[in-house]
């Protein structure tokens, strides 16, 4: 097992040919005050799944897509090390293939759904010695379930529009370009997902805010006009009913919440410098 490393935050994308269900690993050495008390997660309709190491054991976790903040706080810093396999909204049912239905929102231990791959995910966790061997070898574990596509080509098509749109495109838009049903559309997000086509899309334009936040705070008028939003009131009381803090308290709090990993590439990079 990696025991050390004199980087905190060790970030790797995933490989060209997996990125459609994974997105990056993220390993994670804390340290007791890496994680403020504050610490939250934004929604961002994509699972994870986690393997931590706090000295004695391997907790090993699978994370439903997210529709709601969560507050993970100081849990991380009990951790040695952290591997984070970061997915894509499809990747969980990918992996799985169980309707994600359940999922969301919800934490579950890997043995408990699948055994096999948390045996196979636990061999590679304790037997890699750097933080790109790791990577490697999950990668090799992961691509075994990539092999036989389940994910429906209507729901791949549905989300990219929806992600080139930045979320700004009503449902019926959605189906005739796909050429299914609203009705087919929602059954399809809800079992491959998690959650239905409205809700997705409009995930996808509040992490589009954030992005736009992140980079580059600007005023919340331009960027409420920016994002699609009828006039800033529509948008601050969107932002907060999905966040649970307005645009403005989150502008100013940015270190208390992580988003896509871009966050604390940056804050931990900085520190390192």
């Amino acid at each position: 097992m990696i025991i050390k490393n004199n980087k905190q935050f060790n970030m790797f994308p995933s490989h060209i040919g997996m990125r459609k269900y994974i997105l990056y690993y993220n390993i994670v050495f804390p340290e007791k005050d890496t994680f403020m008390e504050q610490y939250t997660l934004m929604p961002n309709a994509c699972g994870t799944l986690s393997l931590a190491f706090d000295g004695n054991t391997v907790i090993a976790e699978l994370w439903g897509a997210s529709m709601t903040p969560v507050l993970l706080g100081r849990e991380p810093n009990h951790y040695h090390i952290l591997l984070l396999i970061q997915l894509s909204s499809c990747g969980l049912y990918q992996i799985t293939r169980q309707s994600q239905a359940e999922f969301a929102d919800r934490r579950y231990l890997l043995a408990d759904i699948d055994n096999e791959l948390f045996h196979s995910l636990y061999q590679a966790f304790i037997m890699s010695k750097t933080a790109m061997e790791l990577v490697n070898t999950c990668e090799k574990i992961l691509y075994r379930r990539m092999e036989d596509r389940v994910v429906s080509d209507a729901l791949l098509l549905a989300t990219k529009v929806i992600s080139d749109s930045h979320g700004q495109i009503r449902v019926k838009e959605v189906s005739r370009q796909s050429s299914y049903s609203e009705r087919q559309l929602n059954r399809l997000f809800l079992t491959q997902i998690g959650m239905n086509i409205k809700d997705y899309a409009r995930l996808t334009r509040f992490n589009y805010v954030l992005k736009h936040i992140q980079q580059s705070p600007c005023f919340f008028a331009a960027l409420s006009q920016q994002a699609g939003y009828f006039d800033q009131a529509h948008f601050d009381k969107d932002f907060k009913a999905i966040s649970g803090v307005t645009p403005q308290t989150y502008l100013k709090t940015m270190s208390d919440f992580y988003y896509d990993g871009t966050e604390i590439y940056n804050t931990i990079s900085s520190k390192e410098e």
